[in-house]
């Protein structure tokens, strides 16, 4: 079944929005637009620590590629061309690249199920601290494992792929640009593509 996240209400505009639009006096500071004040904190932390993800950030924005964060109730998924449905809120995360003419990708969507990933933090009595550790291991592997290399290829053969049945996740594309930008900020290192590998573990 085919399947595209397509964008709701505002957090289309955002992602259309041309670059002419924006105050030549005020350059956007990073391609990646959101509306939640929960991931640009996440954001403003890894860009602090991360030489890797800066760099990444102004290779992208000089050539106008764009990443949205979005809440699950922001997009609807496309199953199929008469049929939309809502995202799959099991799912902590997704990055779906936007396809223009020519297999082009100049935008690139992150899908980060902010509740799921509260609540189960909620459950085993986490701290702040973790919680926000563990949001910023999640958008390090949606945007700097999967929508960077798109945007920076400028199409689908940036595809940057997680990892396959018996292949040593550590070796996979994803989790390969993960785990570098995971070392800078102190936050370990991932070794299975389990959830435990991503978030809510014990590896600090």
């Amino acid at each position: 079944m085919v399947r595209k996240l397509l964008t709701m209400g505002s957090a289309l505009l955002i992602a259309t929005a041309p670059a002419a639009a924006q105050d030549p006096a005020a350059p956007l500071a990073d391609p990646i637009l959101t509306t939640n004040e929960t991931f640009r904190a996440s954001i403003e932390r890894i860009r602090g620590q991360s030489g890797l993800w800066s760099g990444a950030m102004a290779a992208i924005h000089a050539r106008g590629g764009r990443v949205l964060i979005l809440t699950p109730d922001q997009v609807v998924v496309r199953a199929e061309e008469s049929r939309t449905e809502s995202f799959d809120t099991t799912e902590l995360a997704e990055a779906a690249p936007v396809v223009g003419p020519g297999s082009t990708v100049g935008v690139v969507l992150v899908v980060v199920n902010l509740s799921l990933l509260e609540s189960a933090h909620a459950r085993r009595g986490a701290t702040v601290r973790e919680i926000e550790a563990d949001l910023d291991r999640i958008l390090i592997h949606e945007v700097y494992g999967h929508a960077v290399p798109y945007l920076l290829a400028g199409d689908t053969s940036g595809r940057c792929a997680d990892p396959v049945p018996g292949q040593d996740p550590r070796r996979a594309c994803s989790m390969r640009r993960e785990n570098a930008v995971r070392a800078e900020l102190g936050l370990g290192q991932r070794a299975d593509y389990t959830l435990s590998g991503l978030a809510l573990s014990g590896t600090r």
